[in-house]
């Protein structure tokens, strides 16, 4: 659309915000009238059913929620109780949005790596383990979902200015993409990462979960990431950098959730007989290290800039090009789409749009 032009990457020429549609030959002939078929007969249909099931996950999690409350006095108890439940009334979410199998896989960027019995070397992840920092791309809400089903994390909401971060809940998380990004954090709330890593450390809270793309892409390519390892405080010597890369492969309806109405997306999502999401994490041995930024690294070594690894290995990890663009421009972008679209309000406010659906390119 070229009235959204502005904001399409010079450098690579990809519109980061729009919501995908599907190639032109999965739009043709008896593709077309099948997908058809399912989006508008059979999919409202499954859509009202799975509808109605989120909405018993979300009560029953309430519920739990409140029940691991009382269990606060033992810590440790209140943590494994909290693991089990929200995990898994997250992985059920995720099967009732029709990810019923999903493709997670630890990889190495070392091709044809070999260990020392001339082997091939396998790939593990490690032990991602609490205060370590799992560092994502974030193409929408299903990421969230499924981070909970793996590990329970802490979200946080970084600050543009400062590259401090504040802890969010998963339901603040789950609903950050239908929200413009603040700009500035407020100053009591934001805290420097480290502090919030000793704490999830401390307190076996998880693994603390940073986008550092600070908002949803449309899954075509990365946003600008925030430099969050280049503010001294947040780094932490004790804790280790997961990198994880998130892919939506889709035919007719996609579950990257960049800009529109959230709850209109859902639905959409639910009318989808089957969705697919690819998850790859990198293998511990070869993620960027604390220990080798210029704060840390022994005097002889040469230092990592811990935000120019993380994002050479989030590149090649999810095989997306770089952009330019940056959570402000898509906090301009929606200021001027839901204007636009006559469902503006704010630009703090939530995704509202009297169109219903989000625009498509």
């Amino acid at each position: 659309m070229e009235k959204f032009s502005k904001w399409r990457d010079q450098g690579t020429g990809i519109q980061p915000f729009l919501q995908p549609v599907p190639a032109r030959s999965e739009q043709q002939g008896l593709k077309r009238l099948l997908n058809a078929a399912k989006r508008y007969v059979v999919g409202p249909v499954v859509a009202v059913v799975r509808v109605a099931l989120l909405g018993a996950l979300a009560v029953v999690d309430a519920a739990t929620t409140t029940v691991g409350g009382a269990l606060g006095v033992v810590p440790s108890v209140k943590r494994g109780w909290t693991r089990c439940t929200r995990a898994a009334w997250a992985r059920i979410a995720l099967v009732v949005l029709g990810f019923y199998r999903i493709d997670a896989k630890t990889v190495s960027l070392q091709r044809g790596r070999r260990s020392a019995n001339g082997k091939k070397a396998s790939s593990t992840d490690g032990s991602v383990r609490s205060g370590d920092i799992v560092v994502a791309n974030h193409v929408s809400y299903v990421d969230v979902l499924y981070l909970v089903s793996k590990y329970t994390p802490v979200f946080v909401e970084i600050d543009n200015a400062t590259m401090f971060a504040r802890p969010i809940s998963p339901w603040q998380a789950i609903r950050a993409p239908a929200k413009a990004t603040p700009a500035l954090l407020q100053a009591t709330e934001a805290r420097p990462l480290k502090s919030i890593t000793e704490e999830a450390r401390t307190k076996r809270l998880g693994p603390v979960v940073v986008f550092p793309e600070n908002a949803t892409s449309n899954g075509r390519a990365l946003l600008q990431l925030l430099p969050v390892f280049g503010e001294f405080g947040n780094l932490d010597e004790k804790t280790n950098i997961h990198v994880v890369g998130f892919k939506y492969p889709f035919q007719s309806f996609s579950p990257a959730y960049s800009v529109g109405n959230q709850a209109a997306h859902l639905f959409g999502l639910c009318c989808q007989v089957y969705n697919s999401l690819t998850v790859r994490m990198l293998a511990s041995d070869e993620a960027p290290r604390v220990a080798e930024s210029p704060m840390f690294c022994d005097s002889d070594a040469e230092p990592v800039d811990l935000d120019d690894a993380v994002a050479d290995r989030l590149l090649q990890l999810t095989r997306l090009r770089l952009t330019k663009m940056s959570a402000m421009d898509k906090r301009d972008f929606l200021a001027f789409y839901y204007k636009r679209t006559k469902g503006y309000g704010s630009t703090g406010s939530s995704a509202r749009t009297s169109s219903g659906g989000p625009p498509t390119i």
